[in-house]
């Protein structure tokens, strides 16, 4: 290829990363790639979709609003098994509900029964909104919903005061669709900005939306719940409402094997362009693209050998040199993985995209490999930093990380729990100084890994982000 080309393919590629992902132009059906937990977490029995931050569940919130069908989804994820089944918006982020600061303000006034009145009739109004023939809130309540939607001070307490008819228009609701031989399913999204600087009302609020839909599990078949939440809000220790941990029977996690890692970054390469395509059509050892129409072009299963084929067709075939020599295909997962081996979709098409963006700045002149190992190296940086970003959205206990800076690891662990125990500058109120306390709950969140020694080590996704350093000296990858 001449220069030209290998700078257009390389922009292509470097769209993969945060942002320009996101903004790729791309109809959500054409990038989304199905699994099978999909597939279970579109099943009636299912209620809670879990996953942590970027692993995709409102990824599948978003398609399900853009396929937009039973038949349509049936055809995307090839299962006929799926209902038929009508969405509602039950919450997100969208001006059809209250704004989520609306909500705080509102909490710290209403206690366990208004939270939970103001669930059950918010999702009366919005099915009665999106399906007017289904469902008839009663007059005052409508009639205060349509001037002070966005106010629940206002309208929780009408509902209060019709409670038995809210529930007589769910129970008719559920009636009318039993004979329709139909679902709906009411989808929350978004729950987390709910108390972004306040857990406490954030549990309140996921406590008794869950408690809500745990006591219509016997009641309703044809509604039901589709609830995207973090992993920890799940949490039944969290929620503090009894009998939570029923709902882990009827609830999904959407995790992310390395095959199918590898599979949404073909994915996302195979949509980015034509010319990228046809690149990828070179990698050999069994990397298929199945054309699927409008749903885009769909990868076939990628075994060890396939990963290895297309990792040293963008990158070569090893990294490193010496000691730390090791195949491409290998040091991928092993370097964007927490402590917990987990990794998020977000975090593999980051390091292709950045990786992309480096070697624009000095791209190969011959061959058909994309990128370097230093690019690939130098991407793990920026993949590490942007992750940090994002957990520190999700999690504020890691900016207590924050306290590592500058430090080299492994660390012994007293010198960790003295370091996470003091607080931080700007971190929020509310995060306790104990350091074994601190240290425990960065341990479950797959943070900060505990080695055969006893040390303390923090994985490199998150290491290089918090400006941590690493002991022997491991240099990026040349």
């Amino acid at each position: 290829m001449n220069a030209q080309e290998r700078l257009r393919l390389l922009h292509d590629l470097e769209r993969l990363a945060a942002g320009e992902a996101e903004n790729v132009g791309s109809p959500m059906e054409r990038l989304f790639l199905p699994l099978p937990a999909h597939a279970l977490a579109l099943r009636p029995e299912i209620v809670v979709v879990r996953g942590g931050r970027g692993a995709g569940k409102s990824a599948l919130f978003k398609l399900i609003g853009t396929l937009d069908g039973t038949d349509r989804l049936r055809r995307f994820f090839q299962d006929d098994r799926l209902p038929d089944a009508s969405w509602v918006e039950a919450f997100a982020q969208s001006a059809r509900h209250p704004d989520v600061a609306v909500l705080d303000t509102f909490a710290a006034e209403a206690d366990a029964d208004a939270l939970r009145a103001f669930w059950m009739a918010h999702l009366l109004l919005r099915i009665a909104e999106q399906m007017p023939e289904l469902a008839t809130p009663p007059a005052p309540l409508r009639e205060a919903w349509e001037m002070y939607r966005t106010d629940p001070k206002v309208w929780v307490p009408v509902a209060q005061a019709h409670l038995g008819a809210v529930a007589q228009a769910l129970d008719r609701a559920e009636l009318a669709l039993e004979q329709k031989k139909t679902t709906v399913f009411a989808a929350y999204d978004h729950l987390d900005r709910i108390g972004a600087f306040a857990p406490d009302v954030r549990r309140r609020y996921v406590g008794a939306l869950l408690a809500l839909w745990l006591s219509f599990a016997n009641r309703y078949r044809a509604i039901r719940a589709k609830i995207f939440l973090r992993e920890d809000l799940f949490d039944a220790g969290e929620l503090g409402f009894p009998d939570a941990s029923k709902l882990r029977a009827r609830s999904v996690s959407i995790e992310w094997d390395v095959a199918s890692l590898y599979r949404v970054v073909v994915r996302h390469m195979a949509e980015a362009s034509d010319e990228l395509r046809r690149w990828l059509a070179r990698v050999r050892h069994g990397l298929v693209l199945e054309d699927r129409g409008e749903f885009g072009w769909m990868p076939g299963p990628m075994n060890e050998d396939t990963q290895k084929a297309f990792a040293t067709q963008i990158a070569g075939e090893v990294m490193g040199a010496g000691a730390r020599k090791g195949y491409t295909h290998r040091w991928i997962p092993n370097h964007l993985q927490d402590a917990q081996r987990r990794i998020v979709p977000r975090s593999m098409l980051n390091l292709f995209g950045f990786a992309g963006r480096e070697a624009i700045k000095h791209p190969l002149t011959k061959g058909s490999r994309l990128v370097t190992p230093t690019d690939l190296g130098e991407a793990l940086v920026a993949t590490s930093r942007a992750r940090v970003g994002e957990i520190k959205e999700e999690y504020e206990l890691v900016l207590r990380l924050d306290s590592l800076r500058g430090a080299m690891v492994p660390l012994d662990r007293d010198e960790v729990l003295r370091r996470v125990a003091q607080p931080v500058v700007r971190e929020p109120a509310g995060i306790p100084t104990d350091g074994k306390m601190v240290f425990e709950e960065l341990f479950r969140l797959g943070v900060l890994s505990l080695r055969p020694d006893g040390r303390i080590d923090v994985p490199d996704i998150y290491r290089s982000g918090f400006g941590i350093l690493r002991k022997g000296g491991t240099a990026r990858a040349r």
